[in-house]
Formats: C-alpha cells, sequence, structure tokens
C-alpha cells in the first residue's frame, strides 16, 4: 500500500486512505487478523496520523476492522458463508421487523424515511461510508418501531457485518439506484399501512441486496 494508491479529488483525506485500506482488505492484501498500526501507516503513506485515525474510525463502522483496546485496529474476517449466514437471517427478520412496524411508524419516522433516501440519491462528497450510515440509519427506523426488544436485539447483531458487505452495493451506481427506488417503494407501503406489501419488499429488498453482494464479491474474489 502507498500513497501513489490514493486518487486526488475533492474527498476527504481519511474517506480515501479508508478507501485504499478497504479495498486491499477486500483484496487479501491485508489479511483477516493482521493489525494495521498507526505509526506505521502513517510512514508508509507518508502522511499524518490524525486522518489515519479517522480513516480507521470508518473502518470500524463499517465492520472491516475492530479496534481492540491495547491492540490497536485489527482486521476482521468476512467469507462466503459469512455473506449467506448474514442474509439468511436478515431475510427472515427483517421483513419480519418491518410488518410489525407498520402500526407503530409515526409522520415523524415517514419523513425521516423520505429524508434519508433523498440524500441516498443525491449521492455524498464524503464517499461510500456515508451512503452506507445513511442506509443503516433507513433501515432502523423501521427495526426499531417493530416494538419487539429480542428482535432487535438480533438484527442489531447483524449489523456490522451487514454494513461491511454493503459496501460492495455503494460501490457500483446501478445497484445505488435500485436501492433507493426499492426504499421509495417500501415508504409508499408504509404510508398506506400495507402490512402484506411492507412485507414483500423488505423481503425482496434484502434478497435483491444478498444476490448482488455474494456477484461482487466472488467477481473481487477473482482479482487477486
Amino acid at each position: 500500500m502507498a500513497v501513489r494508491d490514493i486518487n486526488i479529488d475533492n474527498t476527504p483525506l481519511s474517506e480515501k486512505i479508508a478507501h485504499t485500506i478497504r479495498n486491499n482488505i477486500i483484496k487479501g492484501i491485508i489479511k483477516p487478523g493482521e493489525r494495521l498500526v498507526e505509526p506505521k501507516l502513517s510512514e508508509m503513506l507518508g502522511i499524518s496520523r490524525t486522518p489515519i485515525r479517522e480513516a480507521l474510525r470508518l473502518l470500524e463502522m463499517e465492520g472491516f476492522i475492530d479496534i481492540i483496546p491495547r491492540r490497536g485496529a485489527v482486521v476482521t474476517t468476512l467469507t462466503r458463508k459469512d455473506i449467506d449466514d448474514i442474509f439468511i437471517i436478515k431475510m427472515k427478520l427483517e421483513p419480519l421487523a418491518s410488518r410489525l412496524a407498520v402500526d407503530n411508524l409515526e409522520k415523524s419516522d415517514i419523513d425521516r424515511l423520505k429524508e434519508l433516501a433523498a440524500k441516498m440519491e443525491a449521492g455524498s462528497a464524503k464517499g461510500v461510508t456515508q451512503m452506507i450510515n445513511w442506509n443503516y440509519d433507513f433501515h432502523n427506523i423501521f427495526i426499531y418501531k417493530c416494538n419487539n426488544d429480542r428482535l432487535i436485539r438480533m438484527l442489531d447483531g447483524l449489523q456490522q457485518q451487514f454494513k461491511r458487505a454493503t459496501v460492495y452495493s455503494f460501490t457500483t451506481e446501478g445497484r445505488t439506484k435500485k436501492v433507493n427506488e426499492e426504499h421509495l417503494e417500501l415508504i409508499k407501503a408504509f404510508e398506506k399501512k400495507d402490512s402484506d406489501s411492507v412485507e414483500k419488499i423488505v423481503e425482496t429488498h434484502v434478497y435483491n441486496g444478498w444476490q448482488f453482494i455474494r456477484v461482487q464479491f466472488e467477481e473481487v474474489l477473482t482479482q487477486i
């Protein structure tokens, strides 16, 4: 990994660093379990430790690394089986949460869903991490309104690894557009309080994401 790998544009430096490290993790150049040491990264990239520290926080939010006290940043593992296991569970539990949320969503919740959908449609200069976080917030609105604490905890447990898998969606323009279309369709169903449609839309949405991510993951592996 070298400073020449980072493209020069208007993207914040921390996001450029995160992008470089993220790609190297995906391609297997940086291995699962490997430590990312700030001073070493600073020396390799020829930049200060502050943007590197910010980049590592972004990668932690996406689930690519864990920041462990007295050990620092350690790369997590994501396999084909991880992706399948995550989405098999998510495809069953999240539609249920959405159905349970239908009668609990208030106008302010619908307005927030619309706001997030509009932000995702417009895109972000902050890059893929911001898109992932907006998508995370969008789904959490109806998950947390399902009013089932056990179901919420189960879905929370998937979120970090799910964020990592979701990176593949928001680095591809075609899928990003489709995600936005599916989100808008879901908002309309919530407004109509159509529980059957809401559940079906979320199930299809999660399944489409799963299949797309599987293809993208396999394509990355063939490049290694």
